[in-house]
């Protein structure tokens, strides 16, 4: 039968970081495994995905009210999210 082993850190040590708050306060923070961040980063894009694709859809169907010319101020509200959607977080 096949069993889990799990990855031993030579040094658990190396896993605490020092963060200095602006106010002089030591924090130690403790950093996760590679899986658990990259399962973090990888729920991040999906989160991101869906919210462009929800807001894309949202703005298609405004566009079939609107019309053509009336379109632009929603296009440019469009663009401003998508900007902060992907540089903000």
């Amino acid at each position: 039968m096949a069993t889990a082993r799990t990855a031993k850190v030579k040094n658990p040590a190396a896993l605490i970081r020092p963060l200095v708050t602006p106010e002089g306060v030591d924090l130690r923070v403790k950093l996760a495994d590679a899986g658990t961040r990259a399962s973090g980063f990888l729920l991040d894009v999906v989160i991101i995905v869906v919210a462009a694709i929800v807001v894309s859809l949202v703005a298609l169907f405004g566009l079939g009210g609107l019309g053509v010319q009336d379109a632009e101020p929603l296009f440019i509200v469009w663009i401003i999210f998508i900007f902060f959607l992907r540089n903000v977080h």
